[in-house]
């Protein structure tokens, strides 16, 4: 079951076993370089990583995987409420390799405004020391190292970094959402609401609160949607 903290969302077992391994396989062929291609020139300077070559074949199926585990995820699509997800990229960060602070471009490909950052850990914690996904709060940091197949989503609003890989190898999927909705408080309220809907309906199909409730969080959507 997802798990939503404010504007936190993180995701267990987004990916099934089958899946982390048909990736592996893919990546295991796939050619991989500088990370800092594809980085921003701020990001460019603090960015010390490997991506998967986006023309290489074996991208192309790693990314199909990953969108049919979108696609088939129901709780991700009521939280997110995708409009426009940027390509995914596909990065290992071996040892020494990080990522300083930084913050996510506001505007990506055909000027795509990002959200949401979303990563999928494709690997176990145990595999790696280091390797942290830090978030900058208003109450301090926080950190996020979970199992393969877990995903975080977080707002791209905040400075984030990936520390330093002591041992081992970090891999993971990183993308970006547009969401119909920008606000990540209005989101949160659709969630939530969403949320009673599906547990009145697994008590009665026919609930007649769950249809009021309906109702409601879709003209919220039409209220709120872009």
């Amino acid at each position: 079951m997802m798990t939503i903290q404010n504007t936190y969302l993180t995701i267990p077992g987004l990916l099934t076993k089958e899946q982390i391994q048909q990736i592996d396989a893919f990546s295991s062929r796939a050619k991989f370089e500088d990370g800092k291609k594809t980085a921003s020139a701020a990001a460019r300077e603090v960015k010390n990583n490997l991506q998967m070559d986006m023309q290489c074949p074996e991208y192309g199926m790693v990314q199909q995987v990953l969108l049919q585990a979108l696609n088939a995820n129901m709780q991700f699509r009521n939280a997110v409420l995708l409009k426009t997800i940027y390509p995914f990229l596909i990065s290992t960060y071996r040892e020494g390799m990080t990522y300083g602070w930084h913050v996510d471009s506001p505007l990506m490909a055909n000027m795509m405004r990002t959200d949401i950052a979303m990563t999928i850990f494709l690997n176990n914690p145990e595999e790696y020391e280091g390797g942290e996904l830090e978030l900058q709060t208003a109450s301090g940091t926080v950190l996020y190292k979970l199992a393969a197949g877990d995903a975080v989503c977080y707002p791209c609003t905040q400075l984030h970094q990936v520390r330093e890989v002591v041992s081992g190898e970090r891999k993971v999927a990183v993308t970006w959402i547009q969401s119909m909705v920008k606000s990540a408080d209005q989101r949160k309220v659709l969630s939530d609401i969403q949320e009673v809907i599906d547990e009145l309906r697994r008590q009665d199909l026919v609930s007649e609160p769950a249809n009021v409730l309906q109702q409601t969080h879709s003209n919220l959507i039409r209220m709120w949607a872009e």
